[in-house]
C-alpha cells in the first residue's frame, strides 16, 4: 500500500487481532461516538449480563465500521497505531479497563 500515512486527515486503527486500517478523520469521529457510547453503557455496574448483549452489539458495530469504512493496511506493513482497539473477545471486566474516561479513541485527533 502506497497512501500518504503522514497526511493529517488519516489516521491509523489497529483491531487486535485483525490488523491495521487507514481511516480519514470524519469516518473516525462517527466510530468515537460508538467508543464513547460503549464508554456510558460500561459505566453502569449494574447487572453484567443486562448489559454484555448491548456491549458485544455496540462492539460488533465499532469493529464493522473500521472494516468497511478503513482501507486495510498489509500485514507485511507494520505502522505506529493513532488507535488500538481490541477485537470482539474482550470481556466485561476487561473492556471496563479499556473503555474509560475518553474510552479507545482519545477525542484529541
Amino acid at each position: 500500500m502506497n497512501s500518504n500515512i503522514n497526511n493529517q486527515s488519516k489516521k491509523i486503527v489497529r483491531i487486535m487481532g485483525l490488523g491495521q486500517f487507514e481511516i480519514n478523520i470524519e469516518d473516525l469521529r462517527r466510530i468515537n461516538e460508538i467508543d464513547n457510547q460503549i464508554v456510558k453503557l460500561l459505566e453502569n455496574r449494574g447487572n453484567n449480563e443486562s448489559i454484555e448483549y448491548e456491549f458485544k452489539k455496540q462492539l460488533e458495530l465499532l469493529d464493522k465500521m473500521v472494516r468497511e469504512k478503513g482501507i486495510a493496511i498489509d500485514s507485511k506493513e507494520i505502522l505506529p497505531s493513532d488507535v488500538v482497539l481490541p477485537n470482539e473477545d474482550i470481556t466485561l471486566e476487561e473492556a471496563r479497563m479499556v473503555f474509560k474516561g475518553d474510552g479507545a479513541i482519545k477525542d484529541s485527533f
